[in-house]
């Protein structure tokens, strides 16, 4: 569904994982964003829904992981990081979602190929390590955000909050959210 949307440049040119995309080549970049604009917007709202949830999940999911990674003073034990990633990892691999509010969520096949597509994206840019793999993956990730909008993103957040709080944590929660709000300040 196409929605009217201001996009501030200046405040994404801002987010430290973007900056280097913004440097090298700031056309093409808002470009590909654009086109993955376009791709998404074709999507009616329930599926929007579906995927804002998917995302808030995987970008949750992502800042445990990091943590860990990293070892971070606050990051949660192994047993605990592997739970968060066998949650995420298999509603991906299932292109399945399940909220213990809302039950199952299933993706007719439009979805899933669209999920399938942007896990392999993932993939090549963060463990395949694909050349213009990390650009072409922050500017579609960047054009979810501003597609899915405030309202959907703050929804599934608070979702995600609801039902897998007792997972992630109080802590790596108000982490996804944080992470996400940079990308909402980027666009009304």
């Amino acid at each position: 569904m196409k929605i009217n949307r201001t996009i501030y440049w200046e405040n994404l040119a801002e987010i430290e994982e973007l900056q280097e995309f913004f440097q090298k080549d700031l056309p093409f970049f808002k470009q590909l964003m654009e086109e993955h604009i376009e791709e998404v917007e074709k999507f009616p709202d329930k599926t929007l829904d579906k995927f804002s949830k998917i995302r808030a999940l995987e970008v949750t999911n992502g800042c445990t992981q990091w943590a860990f990674r990293r070892g971070d003073q606050e990051c949660l034990s192994m047993e605990q990081t592997h739970e968060c990633m066998n949650l995420v990892i298999g509603f991906m691999k299932r292109t399945e979602l399940f909220f213990p509010s809302e039950g199952q969520i299933e993706f007719d096949e439009e979805e899933k190929a669209f999920l399938q597509a942007a896990r392999l994206l993932y993939q090549n840019a963060f463990k395949n390590n694909v050349k213009d793999s990390k650009r072409e993956y922050y500017a579609a990730s960047t054009a979810q955000f501003i597609v899915f909008g405030h309202e959907r993103m703050q929804r599934a957040m608070a979702l995600v909050k609801q039902d897998y709080e007792t997972l992630f944590s109080p802590y790596y929660i108000e982490r996804g959210q944080k992470y996400i709000a940079r990308y909402l300040r980027g666009f009304k």
